[in-house]
Protein backbone atom coordinates (compact mmCIF):
# COMPACT_ATOMS: atom_id res chain seq x y z
CA UNK A 1 0.00 0.00 0.00
CA UNK A 2 1.28 3.40 -0.95
CA UNK A 3 2.35 5.31 2.06
CA UNK A 4 0.65 8.59 0.05
CA UNK A 5 -2.75 7.97 -0.29
CA UNK A 6 -5.78 10.44 -1.87
CA UNK A 7 -6.66 13.39 0.34
CA UNK A 8 -10.48 12.04 -0.33
CA UNK A 9 -10.30 8.65 2.00
CA UNK A 10 -10.58 10.64 5.39
CA UNK A 11 -12.28 14.12 4.89
CA UNK A 12 -13.52 13.57 8.64
CA UNK A 13 -10.73 13.84 10.73
CA UNK A 14 -8.39 16.03 8.33
CA UNK A 15 -11.13 18.25 7.55
CA UNK A 16 -12.13 18.85 11.60
CA UNK A 17 -7.94 19.23 12.81
CA UNK A 18 -7.95 22.16 9.49
CA UNK A 19 -11.16 23.79 11.13
CA UNK A 20 -9.69 23.62 14.39
CA UNK A 21 -5.83 24.83 13.87
CA UNK A 22 -7.27 27.34 11.13
CA UNK A 23 -9.65 28.87 13.88
CA UNK A 24 -6.89 28.56 16.37
CA UNK A 25 -4.29 31.20 13.77
CA UNK A 26 -7.23 33.47 13.27
CA UNK A 27 -8.35 33.81 16.84
CA UNK A 28 -4.57 34.69 17.54
CA UNK A 29 -4.54 37.37 14.85
CA UNK A 30 -7.73 38.56 16.11
CA UNK A 31 -6.53 38.92 20.07
CA UNK A 32 -3.07 40.56 18.52
CA UNK A 33 -5.31 42.96 16.82
CA UNK A 34 -7.42 43.53 19.70
CA UNK A 35 -4.29 44.15 22.29
CA UNK A 36 -2.01 45.54 20.02
CA UNK A 37 0.57 42.78 19.87
CA UNK A 38 2.78 43.32 17.12
CA UNK A 39 3.10 39.61 15.55
CA UNK A 40 4.63 40.94 12.45
CA UNK A 41 7.97 42.66 14.43
CA UNK A 42 8.33 38.66 15.92
CA UNK A 43 9.36 37.12 12.96
CA UNK A 44 13.04 37.85 11.56
CA UNK A 45 12.08 39.44 7.99
CA UNK A 46 15.02 39.00 5.86
CA UNK A 47 15.60 35.55 3.91
CA UNK A 48 18.65 34.76 6.16
CA UNK A 49 16.57 35.00 8.77
CA UNK A 50 14.14 32.86 8.30
CA UNK A 51 16.86 30.56 6.92
CA UNK A 52 18.30 30.59 10.21
CA UNK A 53 15.01 30.39 11.78
CA UNK A 54 14.15 27.38 10.04
CA UNK A 55 17.51 25.67 10.61
CA UNK A 56 17.30 26.27 14.57
CA UNK A 57 13.52 24.96 14.43
CA UNK A 58 14.87 21.40 12.62
CA UNK A 59 17.63 21.17 15.30
CA UNK A 60 15.48 22.09 17.97
CA UNK A 61 12.88 19.04 16.95
CA UNK A 62 15.64 16.45 17.93
CA UNK A 63 14.98 16.86 21.60
CA UNK A 64 11.71 16.35 21.30
CA UNK A 65 11.60 13.73 18.96
CA UNK A 66 14.28 11.34 21.34
CA UNK A 67 11.54 12.14 23.90
CA UNK A 68 8.82 10.83 22.33
CA UNK A 69 10.89 7.76 21.65
CA UNK A 70 12.02 7.34 24.80
CA UNK A 71 8.21 7.40 25.52
CA UNK A 72 6.73 5.21 22.87
CA UNK A 73 9.51 2.47 23.57
CA UNK A 74 8.77 3.14 27.62
CA UNK A 75 8.02 0.12 29.72
CA UNK A 76 6.55 2.06 32.32
CA UNK A 77 2.96 2.31 32.61
CA UNK A 78 1.99 5.49 32.58
CA UNK A 79 3.90 5.72 29.34
CA UNK A 80 2.19 2.75 28.19
CA UNK A 81 -0.98 3.75 29.04
CA UNK A 82 -0.64 7.02 27.08
CA UNK A 83 0.83 5.75 24.36
CA UNK A 84 -2.28 3.40 23.95
CA UNK A 85 -4.79 6.53 24.42
CA UNK A 86 -2.51 8.85 21.87
CA UNK A 87 -2.63 5.65 19.02
CA UNK A 88 -6.53 5.45 19.41
CA UNK A 89 -6.92 9.14 19.42
CA UNK A 90 -5.05 9.30 16.33
CA UNK A 91 -6.64 6.13 14.87
CA UNK A 92 -10.00 7.73 15.50
CA UNK A 93 -9.38 11.10 14.01
CA UNK A 94 -6.87 10.18 10.93
CA UNK A 95 -7.60 6.16 10.56
CA UNK A 96 -6.52 6.67 6.67
CA UNK A 97 -5.04 9.92 6.27
CA UNK A 98 -1.54 10.67 3.86
CA UNK A 99 1.29 12.03 4.64
CA UNK A 100 0.01 15.46 2.51
CA UNK A 101 -2.94 15.49 4.92
CA UNK A 102 -0.77 14.73 7.89
CA UNK A 103 1.81 17.43 6.63
CA UNK A 104 -1.03 20.34 6.49
CA UNK A 105 -2.49 19.73 9.23
CA UNK A 106 1.32 19.78 11.10
CA UNK A 107 1.75 23.23 9.44
CA UNK A 108 -1.23 24.36 10.00
CA UNK A 109 -0.49 23.47 13.97
CA UNK A 110 2.65 24.59 13.85
CA UNK A 111 1.95 28.29 13.12
CA UNK A 112 -1.43 28.43 14.28
CA UNK A 113 -0.49 27.26 17.62
CA UNK A 114 2.82 29.17 18.28
CA UNK A 115 0.81 32.32 17.03
CA UNK A 116 -1.56 31.90 19.82
CA UNK A 117 0.56 30.30 22.47
CA UNK A 118 4.24 31.98 22.17
CA UNK A 119 3.32 35.28 19.51
CA UNK A 120 0.06 36.30 21.31
CA UNK A 121 -0.12 35.11 24.87
CA UNK A 122 3.62 34.51 25.99
CA UNK A 123 4.49 38.20 24.58
CA UNK A 124 1.29 39.84 25.99
CA UNK A 125 2.06 37.97 29.50
CA UNK A 126 5.57 39.05 29.20
CA UNK A 127 4.32 43.05 28.59
CA UNK A 128 2.10 42.74 31.76
CA UNK A 129 4.53 40.67 33.99
CA UNK A 130 8.10 39.15 33.43
CA UNK A 131 9.60 36.85 30.70
CA UNK A 132 9.79 33.65 33.28
CA UNK A 133 6.37 34.43 34.57
CA UNK A 134 4.79 34.80 30.48
CA UNK A 135 6.55 31.73 29.66
CA UNK A 136 5.35 29.97 32.66
CA UNK A 137 1.63 31.24 31.99
CA UNK A 138 1.69 30.37 28.42
CA UNK A 139 3.32 26.98 28.56
CA UNK A 140 0.35 26.08 31.26
CA UNK A 141 -2.01 27.40 28.74
CA UNK A 142 -0.89 25.61 26.35
CA UNK A 143 -0.81 22.08 28.30
CA UNK A 144 -4.06 22.77 29.66
CA UNK A 145 -5.66 22.90 26.22
CA UNK A 146 -3.58 19.94 25.30
CA UNK A 147 -4.71 18.11 28.23
CA UNK A 148 -6.17 14.42 27.54
CA UNK A 149 -4.73 13.33 30.37
CA UNK A 150 -2.70 14.45 33.68
CA UNK A 151 0.68 13.01 32.65
CA UNK A 152 -0.21 14.55 29.49
CA UNK A 153 -0.66 18.37 30.56
CA UNK A 154 2.16 17.71 32.09
CA UNK A 155 4.53 16.74 29.05
CA UNK A 156 2.76 18.98 26.79
CA UNK A 157 3.48 22.01 29.37
CA UNK A 158 6.69 20.83 29.18
CA UNK A 159 6.75 20.86 25.45
CA UNK A 160 5.43 24.23 25.60
CA UNK A 161 7.86 25.88 28.03
CA UNK A 162 10.15 24.61 25.62
CA UNK A 163 9.18 26.26 22.62
CA UNK A 164 8.33 29.36 24.66
CA UNK A 165 12.09 29.20 25.71
CA UNK A 166 12.92 28.77 21.96
CA UNK A 167 11.10 31.97 20.95
CA UNK A 168 12.98 34.26 23.97
CA UNK A 169 16.44 32.58 22.74
CA UNK A 170 15.75 33.35 19.02
CA UNK A 171 13.51 36.26 19.57
CA UNK A 172 11.90 35.09 16.34
CA UNK A 173 8.63 32.58 15.72
CA UNK A 174 10.13 31.29 13.10
CA UNK A 175 11.88 28.66 14.83
CA UNK A 176 8.97 27.46 17.67
CA UNK A 177 6.88 27.24 14.51
CA UNK A 178 9.70 25.12 12.66
CA UNK A 179 9.90 22.64 15.55
CA UNK A 180 6.50 22.28 16.60
CA UNK A 181 5.11 21.32 13.13
CA UNK A 182 7.96 18.92 12.26
CA UNK A 183 8.12 17.57 15.28
CA UNK A 184 3.87 16.91 14.67
CA UNK A 185 4.30 15.69 11.52
CA UNK A 186 7.10 13.20 12.11
CA UNK A 187 4.65 11.67 15.47
CA UNK A 188 1.54 11.74 13.45
CA UNK A 189 3.21 10.03 10.47
CA UNK A 190 4.83 7.31 13.12
CA UNK A 191 1.44 6.87 15.29
CA UNK A 192 -0.36 6.58 11.96
CA UNK A 193 1.97 4.19 10.04
CA UNK A 194 2.92 2.35 13.10
CA UNK A 195 -1.19 1.46 13.74
CA UNK A 196 -1.32 -0.12 10.62
CA UNK A 197 1.30 -3.21 11.68
CA UNK A 198 -0.62 -3.54 14.96
CA UNK A 199 -3.90 -4.67 13.15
Amino acid sequence: MSAIRPLTENPAGFRLAVVVEGALGLVAVGLAGLFGVPLREQFALTSRGFVEGTLIGVVATLPMLAIFWWMVSAKWQPFVELHAQVTQMVRELFPRASLVELAIIAVLAGVSEELLFRGVLQTLVAGWTTPLISLAVASLVFGALHAVSRLYFVLATLIGGYLGWLLLECDDLTAPMVAHGLYDFIALAYLTRNQESDR
